[in-house]
């Protein structure tokens, strides 16, 4: 009996498109993810407090409801239990550095403004003080004073009064004028600059410049000032010649007046602690004493004494 010939087995043919189907259960599965996320971050409060209601309801809550729900008639432990209160908790706000450090400087800006109007307050009644002691002595048109933004600025014109034309020796009548203005600024803690000036007219005699002249003439009045009493670490002279004019030195009468000697005493602003801001602010403008909280301060400095190093073996 013949065999039937035997047909050749077909190898089975790949399918290449299978990820196909995978790629499309991701996005199918992507796309309920995103569906979820969308639908809870909608909130219906509507339906959100009918949840919170059912829910209150079936663990017996009775504020809610005036009923027991779930436990209604039970004897057991949970008789005498009430329902759960969600706590409030105060949100704690987060500290601010910068704006910590701005209202921190705007303090310190109040208080710097704040001891500068008391100091300018105070220099006016140390002017008001000065001329009440110049009038009492009949010097009052010897001396000009102001209070500006560099202090109080007494004036005291050179001619017939500190010295004479193209001389530093102080005159009798200069000197009774430094003797009445020296008690005055002497219980002051500020700090005192005395600064001669002169005209454009160029020197001649003993001075080579007005520079020199008006430098010698600063030093004299310092010196009688401090001789009067006023500690010299408080005062310093300084010359200016006629860099500094108060007139156009283009008439006698505004050289004249340029022709001077100035006293001026500085403001008084220590140095801003840290912590407790200016202590000028503090200061009340009633007289020229100091309270001790203003006296700078000076750190306590421990002496060191050195050890020997023990000797080598």
């Amino acid at each position: 009996m013949a065999r039937k010939p035997k047909h050749e087995e077909h190898e089975e043919h790949a399918n290449h498109e299978r990820w196909v189907l995978s790629y499309a259960d991701i996005l199918t599965l992507l796309l309920a993810l995103f569906i979820v996320m969308f639908a809870i971050s909608k909130v219906d409060q509507k339906k959100f407090e009918e949840f919170a209601r059912g829910t209150a309801e079936g663990f017996g809550n009775v504020a809610v409801t005036g009923k027991t729900g779930m436990f209604e008639g039970g004897d057991g432990v949970l008789k005498d239990q009430k329902p759960a209160q969600m706590e409030d908790v105060p949100a704690t706000k987060p500290v601010d550095r910068d704006s910590a450090l701005a209202q921190a400087v705007i303090e310190r800006e109040k208080a710097r403004s704040a001891a500068a109007s008391a100091e300018k307050a105070n220099l006016e009644q140390i002017k008001a003080k000065l001329a009440t002691e110049l009038k009492k002595k009949g010097l009052g048109d010897a001396v000009q004073m102001e209070v500006d933004a560099r202090g109080l600025v007494v004036n005291i014109v050179t001619d017939k009064v500190l010295f004479d034309t193209g001389h530093a020796d102080l005159k009798s009548t200069g000197t009774t004028v430094l003797d009445a203005i020296a008690p005055t600024l002497k219980p002051l803690p500020n700090s005192i600059s005395v600064e001669g000036h002169t005209d454009n007219v160029p020197i001649s005699g003993s001075y080579r410049s007005n520079w020199a002249l008006s430098t010698d003439r600063a030093v004299m009045v310092t010196e009688r000032l401090i001789k009067d009493g006023i500690p010299g670490n408080r005062i310093s002279p300084a010359g200016f010649a006629d860099t500094r004019p108060l007139e156009p030195n283009t008439n006698d009468v505004g050289r004249a007046r340029n022709r001077r000697v100035a006293v001026v005493v500085l403001p008084f602003l220590p140095q801003q602690d840290a912590e407790s801001g200016l202590a000028a602010a503090d200061r009340k403008p009633g007289g020229p004493t100091v309270a001790p909280s203003l006296a700078p301060k000076v750190p306590d400095i421990a002496p060191t004494i050195a050890t020997p190093a023990p000797p080598a073996p």
